[in-house]
């Protein structure tokens, strides 16, 4: 490689996770790729004409043909279009939090999706084969996503469903915790899947700590929804099962997992986040797309590039031909106050994100603009 190699970075600005973009960068540069980076801020990621006008300014300004993105999930098919139509590369990340209805493959894009809404469906199929009685908690905000529906159809396709939900109100009230126990308690589920982000997360850790609804029934969460620091400042609001679906952990055993996670560590003193191994995967892919290239490749060449996958910390990176989407296992890791090991392993065979691509969008799918977990 040598450092005319230009690549262009879309990346979204978060309130609530302001180090979303300096951890997904940090994640990328950890692969040492002599090329020159040319960043611009997409907002809250979710505006599409925005992204556009700026794979446009870089296209035309800097004659760059090769784009990492990070979006959301809002009317990001017109941008997978000006990509495709424009003959762009476009490396695409997302949190998966919606189901990509409708959202057909195009040439010269790819996604790689953290797959919150995927590991929701397996989840719904699982608890469906150990449980009679399932109930979901989450907040006004996280529930406008598609995490909901996607339990709902694992649930659904195994004769099973929900015994209730409860969702914290915009505004809470004083004795939201008290509300939560009375809402709960009366449905006596087996389980209750709870998906929160950010300070919402932290607030029903504070709800759990005053009702102790935590240590009657096994919790589920989202990766999102739980943290070491929320663990450790709400510590007594997790006393029972803390089981965590998602298809990546630190805590993950595989020598790929151990040698990003030993190295982010070695060269930045921290642990990485979601965002930086995002990043991390985002690297080992353009690493392997331009190894042994004096400049960028043809188009043609890229995708065909693309079909020799690298190992990164979730496993092999494959861009399945039916969607151009990475396709991962996803788990369910149950932690202690010790140790965090893997109570499950939920098979991914592709067919539920499949079919959701070739379906039509639902009259009643709604959702917020903005990416999942940034506001």
């Amino acid at each position: 490689m040598n450092s005319e190699l230009k690549i262009g970075m879309l990346l979204p600005q978060s309130k609530q996770y302001p180090f979303l973009d300096r951890d997904f960068m940090r994640g990328i540069k950890l692969n040492g790729l002599n090329v020159k980076f040319y960043i611009e801020s997409i907002g809250i990621g979710a505006d599409e004409k925005m992204i556009i006008d700026k794979m446009q300014k870089l296209s035309f300004q800097e004659d760059i043909r090769f784009f990492v993105g990070f979006f959301g999930h809002r009317n990001i098919a017109s941008v997978y279009e000006y990509a495709s139509s424009h003959d762009l590369f476009l490396l695409a990340t997302d949190i998966g939090s919606n189901l990509p209805y409708a959202l057909q493959k195009k040439r010269g894009v790819y996604v790689n999706s953290f797959g919150i809404a995927e590991s929701s469906y397996y989840l719904g199929q699982y608890l469906a084969q150990n449980y009679k009685n399932i109930a979901t908690s989450s907040s006004y905000y996280d529930s406008g996503y598609g995490i909901n529906q996607a339990v709902e159809i694992g649930l659904y396709q195994n004769n099973s469903e929900f015994s209730g939900h409860y969702i914290t109100p915009l505004n809470p009230r004083e004795n939201e915790a008290d509300c939560m126990q009375e809402t709960l308690a009366p449905l006596k589920p087996e389980a209750i899947f709870a998906f929160h982000s950010g300070i919402y997360a932290e607030e029903h850790a504070s709800y759990l700590i005053k009702n102790k609804l935590a240590q009657n029934y096994p919790f589920y969460f989202t990766s999102f929804s739980i943290s070491d620091r929320i663990r450790q400042e709400y510590k007594d609001a997790f006393e029972g099962d803390i089981l965590v679906v998602a298809p990546w952990s630190e805590n993950l055993k595989n020598k790929k997992n151990t040698l990003f996670i030993e190295k982010y560590k070695a060269i930045l003193h921290e642990k990485p986040s979601v965002f930086s191994m995002l990043g991390y995967e985002s690297g080992l892919i353009v690493e392997s797309l331009l190894r042994d290239s004096d400049g960028i490749p043809a188009l043609d060449r890229l995708i065909e590039r693309m079909e020799d996958a690298p190992e990164g910390p979730r496993g092999k990176m494959e861009f399945h031909s039916d969607t151009n989407r990475t396709r991962f296992d996803h788990y369910i890791f149950k932690m202690t106050e010790d140790e965090t090991q893997i109570e499950a392993v939920l098979k991914n065979n592709g067919e539920f994100i499949q079919k959701i691509m070739s379906d039509s969008t639902p009259v009643a799918a709604g959702g917020w603009h903005n990416a999942y977990l940034c506001h």
